[in-house]
């Protein structure tokens, strides 16, 4: 009775048809089995040129996590506040366009910092470029690599990865992200109410380690802004000293005075336009890159608002969205 009870779960993977991208389908089955880790699946989407909603998608499908869950749930705020940038007093009276600053964390000298599982891998997967060549082969097996026992698809991937990575680059131009190395840069992590502390206390060991692997400085935003420099904060300071309460971009503000090289946003859609407006006013910094983390169906309002003094705008990872994976 066991034996069959822990077989439907394997048999319903069998029989769902997933399509990766139009004209690309597998079944779930398949694509667990020889898409065993985080690394060789941005590989994959790498390989099939997915963008960002498709290869969003395939995680949540392949990484049997709980933070993949996580990442990819999307029950979070998808609506804009209408409130005014400003303050009242202790008298009433309203304050437009004043904001407090932003408040240095409690340093950590010796941080404890988390490896990660997902983040850290999508950021060292930015300067991945797949030979031309190599996407020609697996156009030409992709019908073949489906019908594959698992270990055996697994293998093609692999060996795909291997010789990818020692192929020459003499005179091979990639386009590649420049991960601000003249600059310094910045993640921003919304732990306001709406992202909910169950969510943060679940990716926060993931973001703490890609903002280590973007050699980055951190910065939480709720009521305020909380900052810290680069190498001086673990996951505990984050957790710390997050509010869980109200969703207040304006208090950027001070941050996006000088310029960054690299800008990394997880939040969900929140805040008020007039903190977008406000922002865009008062700020003189400038960005290089804004790279989007969307724990909802939509690009953040986050990036919106900080990509405003950006060159570009790219989202990397998106939640559940309309444009599923169907079966």
């Amino acid at each position: 009775m066991t034996q069959m009870t822990s077989s439907i779960p394997t048999l319903r993977s069998s029989l769902e048809i997933v399509e990766v991208k139009p004209g690309l389908q597998f079944s779930l089955a398949t694509l667990q089995s020889f898409l065993p880790d985080v690394e060789t699946a941005l590989f994959f989407g790498k390989v099939y040129d997915l963008d960002y909603v498709q290869l969003s998608n395939l995680l949540h499908k392949v990484l049997r996590s709980e933070l993949a869950n996580e990442l990819f749930g999307g029950e979070h705020s998808l609506d804009l506040q209408d409130y005014l940038v400003g303050y009242e007093d202790e008298w009433g009276n309203f304050h437009p366009g004043i904001v407090p600053p932003a408040q240095s964390g409690e340093v950590e000298l010796s941080p404890n910092v988390p490896k990660g599982e997902i983040l850290p891998e999508v950021w060292k997967s930015l300067e991945v470029e797949v030979a031309q060549s190599l996407k020609d082969v697996a156009a030409k097996l992709q019908d073949v690599v489906g019908m594959m026992p698992g270990k055996q698809g697994s293998m093609v991937f692999n060996s795909m990865m291997k010789l990818n990575t020692r192929r020459p680059t003499i005179g091979d131009y990639r386009a590649r992200i420049d991960h601000g190395r003249q600059k310094e840069n910045l993640l921003i992590l919304d732990v306001s109410g709406s992202v909910t502390a169950g969510t943060v206390h679940k990716i926060v060991d993931d973001v703490v380690a890609l903002s280590y692997m973007a050699n980055a400085h951190m910065a939480i935003v709720s009521n305020t802004t909380t900052h810290w420099d680069p190498g001086t904060y673990g996951s505990d300071n984050v957790v710390a000293a997050a509010e869980f309460g109200g969703t207040y971009y304006e208090t950027l503000e001070g941050l996006l005075q000088r310029d960054w090289g690299v800008v990394i946003t997880v939040a969900d859609y929140d805040s008020s336009a007039d903190a977008k407006r406000h922002l865009a006013s008062a700020c003189k910094g400038h960005i290089d890159q804004v790279l989007d983390i969307s724990l909802v169906n939509r690009p953040t309002f986050l990036a919106e608002c900080v990509g405003q003094l950006a060159d570009e705008v790219r989202p990397l990872l998106i939640a559940r969205s309309s444009r599923v994976l169907s079966s």
